[in-house]
């Protein structure tokens, strides 16, 4: 019962993982819950990087779990000698023999856990798409798993130097438990690790924390929405005040305080302008900030303190990533030396569902208002036809001998000319003409023409109604 209640735990945090970020905490507005009492003395920048740093490091869960398997450990004992607890009465050579057992079997639940790690991030970086290597080890899963094993390993090897008379009975007895529970862990693991490496599983997944970004990123739906507040460009024609450049190493853009910066615009009564968009390489000198308007004594240091960068892209604040970790997949799926249509096809089954969340919604203008509705933050975002291109072209480029896949396409493109309001349908016509061209030149057939030219979601699964 207690490994089948963990197993579950596993699975719930694993799968709320991403959606527990507030989604003031994805933009980078709010602090993060680990930080609050001691928020007024960290910068943002200080407290992304340790939440960024916590949330993909592997050790600090097992270093943990490791200190609390002594401190357990001496409770336990203590607990023991007062009570003088009885039960399964072990006597002390059966005490050694059991405790001796469960601490080889525990190193040895760290090191096959180690092992198929590494194993599912070689598949997974070989078969789909190097992207999703990290989070393979990543994973709440895995990171929870290991950090029982090691707790486990701990409490039994300090059980078994404390295996004097008398015998701690209540410690060996839980030794024994935790022994059970890791092997329920491991085996629930064996079957997890192997579901979580297939392309649908990741397909899901990606999708799953893309829809999250999304909902944060852009809360308000098109129906609800004001539309733009201000047409114009505040700072067209107008020249900088001051303009600063990335001082740091080169880096992805990652992620931006919004609230941070238009804060720091608003009492200095300016516009600040962030040129690079989440997701662009940013080399040392290149630009960074323009100031327009007033601004001119603005330290440059307070700017840098609300911009973040890494080596590698990342979901947060950038939704476009989850959609290229996809293609990426699906596109491998499509090259000749696959020749898996049926992977693009399922890929497309989520890019589908990111696309109807999107087109749903306000993509807002680039520009954060403060409370009298005056511009203070402008910065580089994604469009709906930019969303559209990436998640299209390139499979339909690849795909384009593919019946499956272009029955696909046009099913998708159908519903969602369908389904979407009337602002989202002209690029979308756009790709549906684009896609017949692409099916005359591709079918010379007529017979493989017509097929090509019926909308289906399962590729060669039938006609929509």
């Amino acid at each position: 019962m207690i490994a089948a209640a963990a197993i579950i735990f596993i699975e719930r945090e694993n799968r709320h993982e991403f959606q527990s970020q507030s989604a003031d905490a994805i933009v980078g507005i709010s602090i993060p819950l680990p930080f609050k009492k001691i928020g007024k003395t960290m910068t943002w920048i200080q407290q992304y990087r340790i939440r960024r740093y916590l949330a993909s490091c592997l050790w600090v869960m097992p270093l943990v779990a490791a200190v609390a398997g002594v401190c357990f450990n001496r409770l336990v004992w203590m607990f023991d000698l007062r009570t003088q607890w009885r039960w399964l009465d072990f006597s002390p050579d059966g005490a050694r023999a059991v405790v001796g057992a469960i601490v080889s079997s525990g190193l040895t639940f760290i090191v096959f856990l180690l092992s198929m790690l590494f194993i599912a991030v070689q598949i997974a970086a070989s078969q789909m798409t190097p992207r999703i290597t990290a989070r393979v080890v990543e994973g709440r899963a895995s990171r929870l798993s290991l950090a029982f094993f090691v707790f486990t390993y701990v409490f039994s090897t300090a059980v078994g130097g404390r295996l004097v008379e008398p015998i701690p009975q209540l410690a060996v007895l839980l030794t024994s438990v935790f022994s059970l529970v890791s092997i329920g862990l491991f085996l629930f693991l064996v079957g997890y690790v192997a579901r979580a490496v297939r392309p649908i599983s990741v397909y899901a997944n990606i999708a799953d924390e893309t829809i999250q970004v999304i909902k944060a990123l852009y809360p308000v739906l098109l129906a609800e929405s004001e539309g733009g507040a201000d047409a114009e460009n505040p700072i067209h024609g107008i020249q900088p005040v001051a303009s600063f450049r990335h001082r740091g190493n080169s880096g992805v853009f990652t992620a931006f305080n919004a609230g941070g910066l238009t804060e720091i615009a608003r009492k200095n009564g300016c516009v600040i302008q962030l040129v690079p968009q989440v997701g662009d390489l940013v080399a040392e000198g290149d630009p960074l900030f323009n100031v327009y308007l007033g601004g001119e004594t603005i330290p440059e240091e307070e700017l840098q303190q609300h911009v973040a960068f890494a080596s590698s892209h990342t979901l947060e604040q950038n939704p476009a990533f989850g959609f290229r970790i996809i293609v990426d997949i699906a596109i491998r799926a499509l090259s000749p030396a696959v020749n898996d249509p049926t992977t693009a096809v399922r890929g497309l089954d989520q890019i589908h569902i990111l696309l109807s969340k999107l087109g749903a919604r306000d993509l807002g203008d680039g520009r954060i208002r403060d409370s009298e509705g005056r511009p203070r933050l402008i910065f580089p975002a994604p469009k709906w036809e930019d969303f559209l291109w990436l998640g299209l072209s390139e499979i339909r480029t690849y795909g384009a001998g593919s019946l499956q896949v272009m029955r696909r396409l046009r099913g998708m493109l159908e519903n969602l000319i369908e389904t979407l309001p009337s602002q989202r349908i002209p690029p979308l016509l756009e790709h549906l003409k684009q896609l017949e061209r692409l099916a005359v030149r591709n079918f010379p057939d007529p017979e493989d023409l017509d097929r090509a030219g019926i909308g289906d979601y399962q590729g060669l699964g039938g006609a929509r109604l």
